[in-house]
């Protein structure tokens, strides 16, 4: 690490805003239904949320590399305690809404702007590392997250649960404002900055033949996890008639695994091809959707979940590590922000269409879609 003391402070603002969101989105669903949301109301700011990462991001993105990231992250963390306050102190329906669609625009900026501080902060070649140990902030915050948010639920209810995101992102914007030097993550070019605010300039970067197969990638990846998300707990539940504690095992098997080998893939993508551990775990990760439908029993889909996290992890720090490099071409913040369009836009595609498979063709249909959109992808990528 060039600047070991920023990146530490980098994961610990990555963790606890994470943890915060992790508390509140594992009730959000429940506190909508709390205020009288049902149908579209119950699903439209979830839809709005998804809407204003997916249309920001490149935009938020170009404005990291425009403006510097300490101004950035400000902005981004100040609107979050915005948020978090919001839903604190208001029951409003509408006005619930109008702060999903802010978070949105929160978070299309706050990823960015934390990659490109982790790949200034990195050193030469060892990016892969750097992504791979700070992706273990995000992934042990939500896992932590949904568990501490019902014993906070319990103890407060719904203004425990948003009280303590408020803490938690007010905490990281301390923690940046301390830490985070004001020329942290220059060196755009001048060339860069004057265009980097347009659209067109976004769907440059997507054209680009590297970033064209690494946008296709994370598109496929994606659909893949939000089809798990959505349709493994109802084959777990429906059709293996596992318990409550059981599916949650399996579920969680799969993060357990990405989060402890996280640092080693990244370690391991800093010595090898990155283009070939991306490619490996796509396919790797492809292969094992296939045999979902046909496992049996509770040992079986434990395993499964377990070796798509070990698939996953391979090529988590490689497609990141390639990020940053595609982002010392392009400007880090608009590379990022293209790429978390393209991964949002699978968040939003998989469930739709995993939804329409299903009423169609039946549950085991989803998976199998799953295997060949990962599948295409990997292709798609590798001809990038």
């Amino acid at each position: 690490m060039k600047n070991g003391t920023l990146f530490k402070s980098l994961f610990l603002i990555n963790f606890a805003t994470s943890l915060g969101f992790g508390i509140a989105d594992a009730f959000f669903s429940t506190y909508l239904f709390s205020l009288g949301g049902r149908g579209v109301l119950l699903g439209l700011p979830l839809l709005l949320f998804s809407l204003s990462k997916i249309l920001f991001s490149p935009v938020m993105g170009a404005c990291v590399d425009r403006f510097g990231a300490r101004g950035a992250v400000t902005v981004s963390l100040t609107l979050y305690i915005l948020v978090s306050l919001g839903y604190l102190f208001s029951t409003d329906l509408t006005v619930v809404m109008a702060l999903r669609l802010i978070q949105g625009v929160a978070c299309a900026m706050f990823r960015p702007v934390m990659l490109s501080l982790v790949g200034a902060s990195s050193g030469t070649n060892g990016e892969g590392r750097a992504a791979g140990t700070f992706d273990i902030s995000f992934y042990l915050a939500i896992g932590v997250g949904p568990v501490l948010g019902g014993v906070l639920h319990d103890a407060w209810g719904f203004y425990g649960i948003f009280a303590s995101l408020a803490l938690l992102c007010l905490l990281s914007l301390a923690v940046a404002l301390r830490s985070i030097p004001s020329d942290a993550g220059d060196g755009i070019s001048c060339e860069k900055q004057k265009v980097c605010l347009t659209f067109p300039a976004a769907i440059e970067v997507a054209r680009h033949g590297s970033m064209g197969g690494l946008l296709f990638f994370i598109f496929g990846r994606g659909c893949g996890i939000s089809l798990l998300a959505g349709f493994l707990p109802i084959l777990l539940n429906a059709r293996l008639g596992l318990t409550g504690t059981q599916t949650g095992l399996v579920l969680a098997s799969s993060t357990l695994v990405i989060t402890t080998l996280l640092r080693p893939a990244g370690r391991l993508s800093d010595c090898h091809s990155r283009k070939f551990l991306v490619l490996l775990g796509g396919i790797s990760v492809s292969l094992l959707y296939f045999l979902i439908p046909v496992a049996q029993g509770f040992q079986q889909v434990l395993v499964l979940g377990g070796g798509i996290g070990l698939c996953s992890v391979l090529s988590q720090p490689a497609s990141t590590a390639l990020l940053l490099e595609q982002g010392e071409r392009h400007g880090t913040g608009l590379a990022v922000g293209v790429f978390n369009s393209a991964l949002n836009l699978g968040f939003l595609v998989g469930p739709l269409f995993g939804g329409w498979l299903q009423s169609r063709f039946g549950l085991t249909s989803v998976f199998y879609a799953a295997g060949w959109i990962g599948l295409a992808a990997a292709g798609l990528f590798a001809a990038g």
